[in-house]
């Protein structure tokens, strides 16, 4: 998953970026629509309108425009639901049921001005909301709207007074959110790692030898990706942009999901030959990095956190920005917003996890691909 942080940054990778969208290879063993669950649900938009769009597990041709959203969203699902986090400028969430995307069931303000970053849901009646201009982690009631209580985080907090709050992992009864702790889009010293306890909606102090109640610092600064999974825990970090010192971190968990050690940087950007942008598992070791280079071209590289091996770059995509990836059974779905001289290449590519080769796409979503949920 990709957070969208710097829009602003996005916004010149979009501009700058440029060439061509190849073919597709028809000989690859995995079906194109192989879909392992229920369809693809995808945000789109162009910076200034938002839509959503999405592609059915039989289908390589996408229904667009099925609802307006704001420009500048991003979507996650659970249990049969589609939440929908309009940020900066909306500053709500709204939730779809998985039978009818057309129609919401409810929209809710999560605080004017607070430009909601991420939501994790963790039961029908319960989810987390971050926010870069909040100090706490909101929890709300999706069901009706109601804000059940906050998680005071503003000891995390830079000089600016905000610990820029955005992306979310639960494993267990443990929720880890990233504190970016930026000003001016750039990372002011440390970012961290914080851990709260769902049962009490607490922070857990992850330092017993210090003053206070500590979160973890992460081996990078400036967090832009989290997945847990199997018994890892794994962040993106890209540090500055251009300097190369960030990577992918890796944290073991305990059979409950507790933090345990973490095996540093095991995959760096100097390995990656750019700037990380995200990541996709396909399981705890395999994965895919989104990567742009010092002329803001976009790319995707698979890695291997077991043998620290970096794979050669996918072909077939357009060097266009690229907001979101998401590995679904043996495909690899990933957003290509095209670019400014090939806007045709915009829409959904789908690669086979296994051989690296492109299986369709572009899959047009209408207004250009900016968040890809997998549905189940």
């Amino acid at each position: 998953m990709i957070t969208t942080k710097g829009i602003s940054r996005f916004a010149l990778v979009l501009a700058l970026s440029a060439t061509i969208l190849a073919g597709c290879d028809s000989d690859s063993p995995t079906s194109p629509n192989s879909s392992s669950g229920g369809g693809i649900f995808i945000i789109t938009g162009d910076f200034n309108t938002g839509s959503t769009a999405f592609l059915a597990p039989d289908s390589l041709t996408a229904d667009i425009n099925l609802l307006t959203v704001h420009g500048d969203a991003v979507a996650r699902a659970f249990d049969g639901k589609v939440y929908v986090v309009n940020r900066l400028g909306a500053d709500n969430i709204l939730v779809l049921d998985q039978s009818d995307l057309r129609t919401p069931l409810i929209q809710f303000s999560v605080g004017n001005g607070s430009n909601p970053q991420d939501i994790e849901v963790v039961s029908a009646a319960k989810a987390y909301v971050t926010g870069l201009a909040r100090t706490d982690v909101a929890i709300f009631n999706p069901q009706d709207g109601s804000e059940l209580g906050s998680i005071d985080l503003s000891a995390f907090a830079d000089g600016d007074g905000l610990p820029e709050l955005t992306q979310m992992a639960q494993a267990g009864s443990f929720l880890y959110v990233l504190a970016q702790r930026l000003e001016n889009f750039a990372p002011v010293d440390v970012s961290y790692l914080v851990v709260i306890d769902t049962n009490t909606d607490s922070v857990i102090d992850m330092d017993a030898n210090t003053d206070g109640v500590q979160a973890v610092v992460l081996a990078a600064p400036n967090p832009n990706g989290i997945v847990v999974v199997g018994s890892k825990l794994i962040v993106s970090q890209v540090s500055a942009f251009l300097d190369r010192s960030g990577g992918i971190e890796v944290f073991e968990l305990a059979a409950d999901g507790a933090l345990g050690s973490s095996q540093g940087l095991v995959v760096d950007e100097q390995m990656l030959d750019g700037d990380i942008n995200g990541i996709a598992m396909v399981d705890e070791n395999s994965g895919f990095a989104l990567i742009s280079d010092e002329n803001f071209a976009n790319f995707v590289t698979p890695f291997d956190l077991a043998t620290g091996v970096v794979g050669e770059r996918l072909s077939d995509l357009s060097t266009g920005f690229i907001q979101s990836m998401e590995v679904d059974g043996d495909r690899l779905i990933v957003g290509d917003r095209g670019t400014f001289d090939r806007p045709e290449a915009s829409g959904l590519m789908i690669f086979d996890v296994n051989t690296k080769q492109v299986l369709a796409g572009p899959i047009s979503t209408g207004l250009p691909p900016a968040s890809i949920v997998i549905l189940e």
